[in-house]
């Protein structure tokens, strides 16, 4: 029995919930074969999901790209990206496809919610792309759980996923998170409620590369006194929903007889650089050596789907 799983990212964010799953299945897999797929939607060379006027013209595009995907025939796909799980809903093939399909979304609106029912004590600042702070879907959803909305700050953090896509470890990556960090510590200084733990959601899947950073700078803030007054601590959870959905698919809770034989594709209709490339060998040889292998010899293929 063969399972195909097919990742999808606008970009290469989503290559850490790719990854942490074919490390998993290699060790123990439901299925004795497994071949995995990661199929880069990232649109045009220059412009991503975020360059898009609206959502009928981000679920356009997208909605190219997953019927693009049909020819792998895939068992399940996981759209490991926040961008596109909000986008998904309003695509076609969401409402006539057979194929599950999984958003990432719900499992960072679980993991957060879990966290704060069991810290009553707590805030949660969502860190995402401004696509995934403008829909709200985290908020939402929160709200509809039990979660007061004081205790959810939302931050759109423009053009971040794109330097991290780009370079992971550059000056202008750090620039950004710090600067985004100072202005979410500002949003919760703001609030009259006395927060014990303040929980930080990376709901873009490129943030999980960066998460250090993230709490270095949140705990630099608490360390100023921006965040931190004689009511307030500072301690600070890091929240990643990547490492939820791998562990979901991963399924940890059942009995796993085989050691996965697992085929490894990822294709592309944009171009990676090289120094993109080794950058992101660097963050993912640790966990998975296959996906390395796989990174440096993806399919670029230009006529991937349609924009």
């Amino acid at each position: 029995m063969k399972k195909t799983i097919l990742v999808t990212d606008s970009g290469l964010g989503g290559l850490s919930v790719f990854t942490d799953i074919a490390a998993g299945l290699a060790k123990a897999s439901l299925w004795p074969r497994v071949s995995m797929i990661y199929f880069n939607a990232w649109p045009e060379q220059t412009r991503g999901y975020n360059h898009q006027p609206n959502m009928a013209a981000k679920a356009n595009v997208f909605d190219n790209a997953l019927e693009a995907m049909q020819p792998y025939e895939p068992d399940m796909i996981l759209i490991a990206c926040n961008t596109l799980s909000v986008i998904y809903p309003f695509t076609a093939f969401s409402r006539t496809t057979p194929i599950p399909v999984i958003g990432i979304v719900d499992h960072g609106i679980e993991m957060v919610a879990r966290a704060m029912k069991n810290e009553p004590e707590s805030c949660v600042i969502i860190f995402g792309t401004p696509t995934t702070a403008d829909a709200g879907s985290h908020a939402t959803e929160l709200i509809k759980k039990g979660i007061a909305k004081q205790r959810i700050i939302s931050q759109g953090c423009v053009n971040l996923a794109g330097k991290i896509e780009r370079n992971p470890f550059g000056h202008e990556v750090e620039q950004s998170i710090r600067e985004n960090v100072a202005q979410a510590a500002q949003q919760v200084q703001q609030g009259d409620k006395n927060f014990k733990t303040v929980f930080v959601a990376l709901c873009c899947t490129h943030f999980g590369y960066c998460k250090d950073l993230f709490k270095k700078y949140l705990e630099q803030q608490i360390t100023a006194g921006h965040l931190a007054n004689k009511h307030k601590t500072g301690q600070i959870e890091i929240l990643n929903p990547n490492e939820q959905m791998a562990q979901r698919i991963l399924a940890p809770e059942q009995k796993k007889p085989f050691k996965a034989d697992i085929d490894i594709k990822i294709v592309s209709k944009v171009k990676w650089e090289a120094p993109r490339i080794d950058a992101y060998e660097q963050l993912l040889q640790s966990k998975s050596q296959p996906v390395v292998l796989a990174l440096k010899q993806y399919e670029l293929n230009p006529e991937l789907f349609e924009v």
